[in-house]
């Protein structure tokens, strides 16, 4: 039901967004007020101040056209240009995107952008494009993921046994088990009602998703374990945007920048802001030594077409 609501959705928003020259709808995950849909909402002012009203953008957060497997799908077909959300949804689609997915990958913040925002960054985007049909543009540091559990986590043994909620993403769940942990395969948007039923012991994400999405009114443990960091952006159809004008790809990427430099921006204000606000709600934090969870997130054998794309980003100084 919820996919021929939504094609019949986009049909209506693309009759009222007739009189730009180019349209461009953005889906995502995140409430209405997340730092996710606040992205967007950058991007679009951002935009334009660029454009004009030459582009149309249209957002529709809080997964208001579907789940974002759905999304990605529709930015597959071209039904929708463009969805915001982290590169390692893409990883079905292309080895390189799941580069997000191994663990302890990045050796700080400017570490990740030193490779996003370099040669190396470019060659995994430009290979999605043109092999997977889907332009990454902007991308952008979401913080590292931390890991909320049921019982407290002190040091790595105490994630052995735990089932750890996991997207369906090779990467993720090869990470998950190489440290010890069971993954557990869970759709994004059943990720509240799997902890509350005990169906997952956990779920690992960045500060801003586990506020924004209240998981921590079910399960009160937070381990700083900053085991990845994902990568935002805004992932559209390459066809699509490959047949604008250069003139409107240009102000694109710019804005898409733009947006990324105000969520680098937020992420370094709001992490100890978050911090304190989860305690506050009954959260109990504990910073376990990351050395034991490094060297024995090394042990994991991820797809031998990815292990190249690792070597070159391990090798970014």
């Amino acid at each position: 039901m919820k996919k021929i609501l939504t094609a019949s959705l986009l049909a209506l928003l693309a009759a009222g967004a007739a009189q730009a020259e180019v349209t461009m709808r953005i889906g995502g995950a995140g409430s209405d007020a997340s730092p996710d849909t606040k992205a967007m909402e950058v991007f679009a002012e951002k935009l334009k101040e660029r454009a004009g009203d030459k582009i149309a953008v249209e957002l529709f957060p809080n997964s208001h056209l579907g789940t974002v497997d759905e999304m990605v799908e529709q930015v597959k077909g071209g039904v929708l240009e463009c969805m915001y959300e982290s590169v390692g949804v893409l990883g079905s689609f292309h080895p390189a995107a799941n580069i997000e997915g191994v663990a302890y990958i990045y050796r700080d913040e400017d570490h990740f952008f030193r490779i996003w925002r370099g040669p190396v960054g470019q060659e995994i985007l430009d290979s999605i494009a043109n092999e997977a049909g889907f332009r990454v543009i902007g991308p952008a540091f979401h913080g590292f993921r931390d890991t909320l559990t049921n019982v407290p986590v002190n040091k790595v043994e105490d994630l052995e046994g735990l089932k750890i909620r996991a997207p369906g993403i090779p990467a993720y769940i090869e990470s998950i088990r190489a440290l010890g942990a069971n993954p557990a395969t869970v759709a994004f948007e059943e990720v509240y009602a799997a902890l509350q039923s005990h169906v997952v012991d956990g779920v690992e994400q960045p500060l801003t998703a586990i506020k924004d999405k209240r998981f921590y009114e079910v399960v009160k443990n937070l381990a700083l374990t900053n085991h990845m960091a994902e990568t935002m952006g805004f992932m559209c159809n390459a066809d699509w945007f490959n047949a604008l004008d250069e003139a409107d790809r240009t102000a694109i990427e710019a804005a898409a920048t733009d947006s990324a430099d105000w969520y680098r921006g937020y992420t370094a204000e709001s992490q100890a802001k978050l911090l304190a606000e989860l305690e506050a709600d009954g959260v109990t934090i504990t910073r376990p030594d990351l050395a034991p969870f490094i060297a024995k997130a090394a042990t994991a054998s991820y797809d031998p077409a990815l292990q190249p794309i690792i070597d070159k980003v391990r090798a970014v100084e």
